[in-house]
């Protein structure tokens, strides 16, 4: 009974956490719309009215760092990742498993990284009051924010879909799997 207590409460944070990676990628949307209607914008006023606006690349540049960070993990928990099948499509079900889970750990470990260091540099950055000298002049722990949130989100997912192909694996290994 201990057992079904534990998928519920896993079951329910994984749950929670996809709720949160629609909501991540959600706001990536917005942004993604926000780039193409400013550039939309710089595109009519350069060339109707010779009146570039100055701060639409910079601000574009910032927003991709943010859409890849905030949709990364959104994209690996739908598998939507590039995949070169080519391989595996000749591979039996057990043996796509596990190069699926050595794929996972690789993206856990990458992502651990961004996570890291990421987190060190914000951290660095925030402290210290460092900026970019451009236009703007934003502080670049705001910008550099989301590379350790991304590379949480993508962490946790990871996890996720690690321990998913470790059941299949484990069950196709045992031969009790479809």
């Amino acid at each position: 009974m201990q057992h079904q207590g534990k998928d519920d409460f896993l079951k329910k944070g994984e749950s929670i956490f996809h709720g949160a990676l629609d909501g991540l990628n959600g706001i990536a949307v917005v942004i993604l719309v926000g780039v193409i209607l400013s550039v939309m914008l710089e595109v009519f006023l350069r060339y109707f009215f010779n009146r570039p606006q100055k701060w639409v690349v910079e601000i574009s540049e910032y927003a991709l760092l943010y859409i890849t960070f905030l949709s990364a993990a959104g994209v690996l928990r739908k598998e939507g990742h590039i995949v070169v099948d080519l391989l595996t499509s000749r591979l039996g079900s057990k043996s796509r498993h596990l190069l699926s889970i050595i794929q996972y750990v690789g993206i856990l470990l990458v992502s651990i990284v961004l996570l890291a260091v990421g987190a060190r540099t914000t951290l660095d950055h925030y402290r210290r009051g460092i900026y970019n000298p451009t236009l703007l002049q934003i502080p670049t722990a705001y910008v550099l924010v989301v590379i350790p949130v991304g590379g949480f989100f993508l962490s946790v997912q990871s996890v996720l879909a690690l321990r998913s192909h470790w059941k299949k694996w484990k069950a196709e290994r045992n031969g009790t799997g479809p």
